[in-house]
């Protein structure tokens, strides 16, 4: 069976709907904190923090939808170097995409709070502990400048692919393509 040229609808659907709410998740998380205190700011912090478990559920249907359907093999013209680019990318992408959002979580009970996912309260896998706090909140706050780079290296690469090389490794992401 011949390898797609084209990823398949579900693919490209998680795709756009992560990047939508990834995009969504950074700018809110860039502003929150400075928000002044009171009942808009815990709603909009409330509303982050669920999206970013529903993110976490989608990188999990996601991986498990990209190990049981083939991606569309990359351009024989392509140099090793940069596959091995490609593949440590989206490595990077996964990787952050799970762990952030379980930064996040545990930040958010070690803080002595719940994390509330539109009802349905997580079960608690820390207690309150301010080093855990700090230390969770550092690194969700690395994380998020790591996945901007990320993000700006990859839409950087599909731009350079689709314009400059004229190839169709940004297409075959694009929506209505088969």
């Amino acid at each position: 069976m011949p390898a797609p040229t084209s990823y398949n609808p579900v693919a490209k659907g998680l795709h756009w709907l992560m990047a939508l709410l990834i995009i969504g998740l950074w700018s809110v998380g860039m502003v929150m904190e400075d928000m002044p205190k009171g009942d808009f700011r815990s709603q909009v912090i409330g509303l982050h923090k669920a999206i970013g478990v529903i993110v976490l559920l989608l990188t999990m249907i996601r991986l498990t939808w990209r190990l049981t359907n083939p991606a569309p093999e990359l351009p024989a013209t392509m140099p090793a170097l940069e596959r091995l680019g490609a593949k440590l990318g989206h490595l990077a992408l996964y990787t952050l995409m799970i762990v952030m959002p379980i930064d996040g979580i545990l930040m958010t009970q070690a803080k002595g709070r719940v994390v509330d996912v539109f009802g349905f309260v997580l079960p608690t896998l820390v207690e309150k502990n301010d080093e855990l706090k700090h230390l969770f909140s550092e690194g969700h706050e690395a994380m998020g400048l790591a996945l901007a780079v990320v993000l700006v290296v990859h839409v950087a690469a599909a731009i350079r692919h689709h314009v400059l090389l004229k190839d169709d490794v940004l297409k075959r992401m694009l929506p209505g393509r088969a």
